[in-house]
């Protein structure tokens, strides 16, 4: 008999499958998670065989979607712990407790942010791992981190847990494995995997885990009475998002999603059904971090203020009451002194100012007005019909400068009060000028409209004969980021470095964009035929610049980057700006030349041999 689950401690670090802790890597030096199996589980021969195969092959294997498993150890006969990267942040069975709690329900758009990562998620391990699956999908299992970003963890139980050759209920009271229902004995494959979503996402509509007892006779009535949140406002869960949650639960086995990759296509359709459903990160970020600050300050509550010493306050006070007869005579002789400080007060004598003479009238405006007609003079030219009445009607244009000159003329009157005429307008004004000019452009006019046209053309045959523009069932993702020189990946497979632009199978996808080693951003996203999306990624607290250590066959090369001298060799330089450079060593009257490039948060290592006289 395995042991029971029990209710969530104030650290959250143990259930069924062990207690877990943190702590140092003795071989790798870094942080980490040690997993200790518990008794009833290191004694099953089938279970840690199956185990040890499934972590060996994921000790290479890394994706920021996953916790990273690195071995399995075996400290005594009787003891098992499984080692694995230590994942900032809090279990997602944890923040739904304090959240519960806490009455802080969670809205829908939370709920569709991280159901929008662990579905891709969970597909892409099914992409890779056709022979197996998960098999231990729960909140227990699933870690948010600070900056909101979803997390699987000890991926490796699948194929172990059929070896337990538990039933669906027992594997469900004593593990909290959800299993579809089966003939037999349930089987780890996709279409459990498929069904351990619709039970995390049932959670997450609940705003709790699920209890003992709900599983699985009473998922119907849960589902029948949940609700969803938009700001505030509770409504009933909408028909389309019902009817998938129904499928994902595996109510009927004809309608039954076969594997979360089917789970994830249908979930995207359910998102477009509605405009109601969108996926707000902030929204998520802001819930993960309230939550999260509960629980930490749980943890590590700050220390108790000090308590005042009485001592000094008792010091205090007969200092303040030994003396008051003269606290109280320097008040009287203070009062009796302010008075004859007034009266022998005299205000010092004011300075005299002359006023300001009055200022002069505004002078007429200068004849900068006349610009205007320059203008309109400058755009006659464009439309070849007004060329053809400035020489039909000529007597319009000479009228034009004489109005608007009476026009400037009052204007200066009113202001300044005296008689004074404008000035004369300039050449240009005369009416041969704009006839003139006019008859000029116009071939110049039409000789642009030609090359206009031509270049339109162009351009047209380019775009149709371009061999990458996206083909059919294909779109477009434009990815930028600042800073620049990020690595991109697309469902898990590296793609290059910011900005980029790539074409991608039409449909979901999952974006990571990130620097070095800092927190990846992660993006999922659709594609749509013959659409370009694009991401502008602000990536936060991460380096800005790269290294290079450079290193010389024989030593003592003089190195320079860029043309810029920075030292001999060996030499490491820590402050390059991520992209292409040119590094060029030199020695003994030889020269090497050698292009390098930097990413951001990494050191770059470079060795040259140097040719020998």
């Amino acid at each position: 008999m395995l042991p029971a689950v029990g209710a969530p401690d104030d650290s959250t670090i143990a259930d069924a499958f062990g207690r877990r802790t943190r702590g140092v890597d003795a071989e790798a030096g870094d942080e980490v998670e040690f997993l200790e199996l518990p008794a009833a589980l290191v004694e099953h021969s089938g279970f840690v065989t199956a185990l040890a195969e499934r972590v060996a092959r994921f000790a290479t294997v890394r994706h920021t979607s996953y916790a990273h498993i690195r071995r399995l150890d075996r400290p005594a006969a009787d003891r098992l712990i499984l080692v694995s990267d230590s994942t900032p942040g809090w279990r997602l069975s944890e923040l739904l407790f304090v959240a519960s709690h806490a009455q802080l329900p969670l809205d829908i758009t939370v709920v569709i942010g991280i159901l929008r990562q662990l579905l891709p998620a969970a597909a892409l391990y099914g992409r890779h791992n056709r022979d197996s699956a998960i098999g231990a999908l729960s909140p227990e299992r699933l870690i948010v981190t600070p900056q909101a970003r979803l997390v699987i963890t000890e991926h490796a139980f699948g194929p172990a847990l059929e070896k337990l050759n538990l039933g669906r209920d027992r594997l469900w009271r004593e593990l909290r494995v959800a299993m579809p229902p089966s003939a037999g004995l349930p089987r780890a494959n996709a279409r459990a995997d498929a069904n351990a979503l619709g039970v995390v996402a049932l959670s997450l509509l609940l705003g709790r885990v699920l209890l003992e007892e709900e599983y699985p006779s009473q998922l119907q009535s849960l589902l029948e009475a949940t609700t969803e949140r938009h700001d505030g406002q509770v409504a009933p869960l909408s028909p389309a998002l019902a009817a998938w949650l129904a499928r994902a639960l595996q109510f009927d086995v004809r309608t039954a999603f076969q594997s979360p990759h089917e789970a994830q296509v249908a979930f995207e359709a359910v998102l477009a059904s509605d405009r109601g459903y969108v996926t707000q990160p902030a929204a998520l970020e802001q819930w993960v971090s309230k939550v999260g600050g509960l629980i930490d300050a749980e943890r590590n509550p700050p220390p108790p203020p000090p308590e005042p010493e009485p001592e000094a306050e008792a010091e205090a006070e007969p200092q303040a009451e030994e003396e008051p007869a003269s606290a109280h005579e320097d008040d009287r002789d203070l009062r009796r002194d302010q008075p004859q400080a007034e009266s022998s007060w005299a205000p010092p004598p004011q300075p005299h100012f002359e006023p300001p003479p009055p200022s002069p009238a505004p002078l007429p405006p200068p004849p900068v007005e006349v610009e205007a007609p320059v203008v309109a003079r400058e755009v006659e030219p464009v439309e070849p019909e007004a060329s053809a009445s400035a020489r039909t009607e000529p007597g319009e244009l000479r009228r034009d400068p004489a109005d608007l000159s009476a026009e400037v003329s009052a204007t200066a009157e009113a202001a300044s009060g005296r008689e004074g005429g404008p000035e004369e307008p300039e050449a240009p004004y005369a009416p041969e000028a704009p006839s003139s000019k006019a008859g000029v452009r116009s071939p110049l006019v039409m000789a642009l409209l030609a090359v206009a046209m031509f270049q339109s053309i162009v351009v047209i045959w380019l775009w149709n004969s371009n061999p990458g523009a996206p083909r059919a069932g294909e779109g477009e993702l434009v990815v930028q980021s600042r800073p620049v020189a990020a690595r991109v990946s697309i469902d898990g497979e590296d793609r290059g470095v910011t900005p980029l632009t790539l074409k991608l199978p039409a449909g979901a996808h999952v974006l990571e964009v990130g620097i070095g080693k800092s927190e990846p951003r992660v993006i999922p996203l659709t594609i749509q035929t013959g659409v370009q999306t694009a991401q502008y990624i602000e990536l936060q607290n991460v380096p800005m610049t790269g290294g290079l250590d450079i290193r010389s066959d024989p030593p003592g090369a003089r190195v320079s980057i860029d043309g810029q001298v920075r030292g001999t060799t060996p030499v490491t330089i820590r402050d390059l700006p991520p992209g292409d450079h040119d590094v060029v060593l030199e020695a003994n009257g030889r020269k090497v030349r050698q292009p390098v490039r930097i990413d951001a948060g990494t050191t770059a290592q470079l060795v040259v041999p140097m040719p020998r006289r």
